[in-house]
């Protein structure tokens, strides 16, 4: 009987060292299966990367040199890079971009930058070979020609509560188009306080009969509209006049115009606003586009947009951003400069 119980206990301690055993070969055999598969990528694909970055961020081809170097082992770089940068590009954007890119595709990556009398020299290896080096020269006599560009939201103040709200916490300037009412001079006066600014409008949709401008009315009548408007609405940075509108249109309109300038106030005309509107969003894109990439004239843009449609062009206007193009306030745009 105890030989039995001996027996069976002896089974069972081999079974446990069995079992033992062979939990420690799966657990090795999941280790093995764990570990990630280092993805090779070529010089040609990295300094694509990085090429791709620079266009980012508008660097010229100019501002690009190089020096050959002899290549320490296969697929390793061959040619050193020199890039000059403008005073106005934070360095460390570019190489967080490259280094965001370039992990989504490779385990094993590794990059070192050090700063050298300002400069700074960026290397990159896969698998501890080196695939791309190139020095950043931030230069001051460099810059890029961009637009600056200033935006005006048509309909924001019919804008839903929430969708108000939305308008006065976007991070970019912004402005709005405001036509004189004295029910709407406690809102204008809250834009304020979330940097926002706004600009006048006079058309035929001026209901209050304190700020109206009607043929009808003689120059007094007319006048005290006028500093009516002015002295409610003293924040706003640009006055624009309809031209489809009855004043405008009128005999009285150059009487109305000259009080204003009197006031040191220049009424512009509406046209003068590039209106981002289109049937199809790709059109209102190509447009977008357009006016934005367009060098050869006036360099500071002011659209006026819908809040929809701005919205929709928020993306490209975050890509217009990091290539140089500026987006500046209503007060800073070529129209209020003339008024100086």
């Amino acid at each position: 009987m105890i030989n039995r119980k001996q027996k069976f206990i002896k089974y069972l301690f081999a079974l446990t060292i069995i079992l033992l055993i062979t939990d420690i070969s799966i657990d090795r055999l999941n280790k093995k299966e764990r570990i990630p598969i280092v993805t090779k990528l070529s010089v040609k694909q990295i300094e694509s990367v990085f090429f791709k970055v620079l266009n980012d961020y508008g660097i010229k081809n100019k501002w690009i040199s190089s020096k050959k170097v002899k290549p320490a082992e296969d697929d390793s770089t061959v040619a050193q890079y020199f890039i000059k940068i403008p005073s106005d590009i934070p360095v460390p954007f570019i190489l967080r971009d490259i280094n965001n890119i370039i992990e989504k595709d490779i385990t094993g990556f590794v990059s070192e930058e050090k700063k050298i009398y300002g400069l700074t020299e960026i290397r990159i290896y896969t698998n501890e070979i080196l695939k791309l080096r190139a020095t950043l020269l931030p230069d001051k006599n460099i810059i890029r020609t961009n637009n600056e560009l200033s935006f005006i939201i048509s309909n924001a103040l019919d804008l839903s509560e929430s969708n108000f709200n939305t308008f006065l916490s976007v991070p970019y300037p912004l402005a709005c188009v405001v036509v004189p009412g004295k029910n709407i001079i406690s809102k204008v006066d809250s834009l304020k306080n979330y940097r926002k600014e706004y600009a006048l409008l006079l058309d035929d949709e001026i209901s209050d009969s304190e700020m109206k401008l009607k043929q009808e009315f003689h120059k007094e009548l007319l006048r005290g509209s006028i500093k009516n408007i002015i002295s409610s609405f003293k924040d706003a940075r640009v006055y624009f006049v309809d031209e489809k509108s009855a004043v405008y249109n009128s005999t009285i309109y150059n009487f109305v115009r000259d009080d204003f300038k009197q006031h040191g106030i220049t009424l512009y005309p509406k046209s003068e606003l590039i209106e981002l509107s289109a049937k199809e969003d790709p059109e209102l894109f190509s447009k977008f586009k357009f006016y934005c990439n367009d060098t050869t004239g006036i360099h500071q843009k002011l659209f006026i947009s819908t809040f929809e449609n701005y919205r929709k062009i928020l993306p490209e206007l975050v890509r217009l951003k990091k290539k140089g193009h500026k987006i500046i306030s209503l007060s800073k745009t070529y129209l209020v400069q003339k008024t100086k």
